[in-house]
């Protein structure tokens, strides 16, 4: 063997059991007692610690101000520091992927530290039609839309799309095989901007008043007519980032009914709330995200959502924008979050006591490998897979910040004490970070194009 990972507790959606595992060629061959495999080049005690699957974070946008070669190897950095070795991320176009993304495989061949794939953002008619051409050529099937929150002029150019946009799409996307996504950003389009306006006039400007001018209900109702929509098309639904509770009943209604809705939420609303006193303090936008944060009401069945397993991913929706300092309302929303995604979770989930650490790696690791194609060779710790994995310290508490987290973009997180830290981060063998440092070379993360289609498979696994 080229490694063996010794002495930890293996985590996994069905249990955590006490073993070693055996590494050769970047795959792990055996997990047992020491005793029984084979000797290595290499021993890594984990020292009783829990050892994960490598985090398959869902939801990252990388792009901003810098350019993407330099922005693909700093943020994949802080994602290895995270535990984070796989980043589904989402690239847009102004105009037709067929000439803008070519440019963008290239560079993410030569620049990521961990392994990635892609979700296409759709904003054009011109676009839906060449959805077919996309997954083809570049191996991409999952495909968002705004269905609202941003209107024209907004900090970062993002475009929202009308129904038939979406409908039209739908009917493309059904037929790409199981590992076809829907991908749909719930906020009313007209709600938002008349509620903005209003918000305006009264003169609010800071991050209760940004809630109130998105408030729950404009999520609610665009997840309900996406969910009709996609009823109507047969087209299996992807929903990131939801906030409200509502959903959880919604999601668990439509798949009692046979219906593929898969609900994802993020790390910032199961951990801060629209009125935190840090975050108001702030004053630069820090807790400025869309869908806006909300209440304890809403975070506490997003917690039963995953605990009952209505909710099936957690993604970082890690957005790599410095800010300005600049008017609330003018400040761009979105903030850094691969590096806190598992310590959040670990310290509000687990050591809070509202999940369990097999559930963190099912919806960390194990869901999202699944539904995108990525499974057996991520997000499980098992022969054949590849060997990513991270050793998570559950006891040491480190407060947030740049010297932690690596990333010179601001954290929603910043100041707060965390705990569920990496102290080793594994991928396909290689050790790319440990005790604080990050070791991987730009260039070392890989782009995973999805298998083919096994259209004879399930594709509904998670409905059941």
């Amino acid at each position: 063997m080229d490694t063996i990972v010794a002495n930890g507790r293996v985590v996994s959606p069905s249990g955590v059991v006490d073993a070693a595992i055996a590494i050769r060629d970047g795959r792990v061959v055996a997990i047992g007692d020491e005793s029984v495999l084979p000797e290595a080049t290499e021993r890594i005690d984990a020292e009783g610690k829990y050892v994960l699957p490598g985090i398959v974070d869902p939801h990252v946008h990388l792009g901003g101000g810098r350019p993407l070669s330099e922005i693909f190897a700093s943020e994949t950095a802080c994602a290895a520091v995270g535990g984070v070795t796989t980043v589904l991320q989402y690239r847009r176009s102004p105009s037709t992927f067929l000439e803008t993304f070519p440019a963008e495989f290239e560079l993410a061949q030569t620049r990521m530290l961990v392994d990635t794939q892609f979700h296409f953002i759709i904003s054009t008619m011109e676009q839906v039609k060449e959805i077919p051409r996309y997954a083809e050529e570049f191996g991409v099937t999952s495909f968002k839309f705004y269905m609202g929150g941003y209107e024209p002029g907004n900090p970062i150019g993002l475009v929202s799309v009308n129904d038939a946009v979406l409908y039209a799409a739908m009917e493309h996307i059904r037929d790409l095989g199981p590992y076809g996504w829907c991908m749909v950003h719930c906020e009313d389009d007209s709600l938002v901007c008349h509620l903005t306006a209003q918000v305006k006039a009264k003169g609010g400007k800071d991050l209760a008043a940004y809630s109130e001018s998105r408030p729950d209900f404009v999520e609610e109702q665009d997840l309900l007519r996406a969910i009709w929509l996609a009823d109507l098309q047969g087209c299996p639904l992807y929903v990131p980032h939801t906030t409200v509770g509502m959903a959880v009943d919604a999601a668990a209604e439509s798949r009692r009914k046979g219906r593929v809705v898969v609900l994802e939420t993020c790390p910032h609303y199961l951990a801060l709330t629209a009125d935190n006193p840090r975050l108001s303090a702030e004053g630069s936008g820090v807790g400025k995200v869309a869908p806006a944060l909300r209440n304890h009401e809403h975070q506490a069945e997003l917690w039963r959502g995953l605990r009952e397993g209505w909710i099936s991913t957690i993604g970082s929706d890690h957005v790599p924008i410095a800010k300005s300092g600049k008017g609330f309302w003018e400040e761009a929303p979105g903030f850094a979050g691969l590096a806190t995604m598992l310590p959040v979770v670990l310290t509000e989930g687990v050591l809070a006591g509202r999940i369990s650490i097999e559930k963190v790696v099912e919806t960390m690791a194990y869901n999202p490998a699944r539904l995108f194609g990525l499974y057996p060779r991520k997000g499980t710790l098992q022969p054949g897979a590849d060997a990513d994995l991270v050793i998570v310290d559950m006891e040491t508490e480190k407060v947030v910040g740049p010297d932690v987290t690596q990333s010179e973009y601001v954290s929603a997180f910043e100041g707060v004490p965390l705990r569920g830290w990496s102290t080793l981060t594994m991928r396909r063998g290689e050790i790319i970070y440990r005790d604080g440092k990050v070791l991987a070379e730009p260039g070392s993360g890989q782009v995973i194009v999805k298998p083919e289609p096994d259209l004879t498979k399930e594709r509904n696994w998670h409905a059941a």
